[in-house]
């Protein structure tokens, strides 16, 4: 017996109440994470995309944007493109403009959409980081989002992910 079935369980706005806390729990932890491993190494890890792609996970855990493949796939083709397009014609709000349209009409195709992986890719056009932007910062980053997920899926009672696992 857990010390789940010991609680009646809770109902209306106590269940509301719950499940916000559960969600700024996973959301917490994966920010303090990567606040943390940002501080201490030379990872640019704590970004607004990867904060999204947590707050996203964190609140509806179940939803398409949050499925761990949606997640790989989109930013694994945002930040290729957007790095490539970058490269050749170099960082404005166009090429923002223009990788960001890309990534969406991209994600849709592939059907595997999260809208904090355009974001991802118009702070790639706008800025310029480099072509190694996206194995030095954007895989350690998502790859941090999705453990803590993953991690809170198993610890916390009202988290479940990734969707289907319990």
């Amino acid at each position: 017996m857990s010390a789940t079935t010991l609680r009646p369980p809770a109902t209306g706005r106590r269940a509301a109440w719950a499940t916000a806390l559960t969600a700024g729990t996973m959301l917490l932890g994966t920010t303090a994470l990567l606040a943390a491993i940002e501080t201490v190494s030379e990872l640019d890890v704590f970004a607004l995309p990867f904060v999204a792609s947590a707050a996203v996970l964190a609140m509806a855990p179940g939803a398409p944007p949050a499925r761990p493949g949606a997640v790989l796939v989109s930013y694994a083709v945002c930040t290729l493109v957007a790095a490539a397009v970058t490269t050749v014609v170099g960082p404005s709000v166009w090429t923002a403009t223009a990788v960001a349209v890309a990534s969406v009409v991209a994600m849709l195709a592939l059907r595997a959409p999260h809208a904090p992986a355009a974001v991802c890719a118009a702070f790639i056009g706008l800025t310029g980081p480099g072509p190694m932007y996206p194995l030095q910062t954007v895989l350690p980053a998502v790859l941090i989002v999705l453990g803590v997920a993953l991690l809170a899926g198993r610890l916390l009672p009202r988290y479940t992910y990734p969707p289907g696992s319990r």
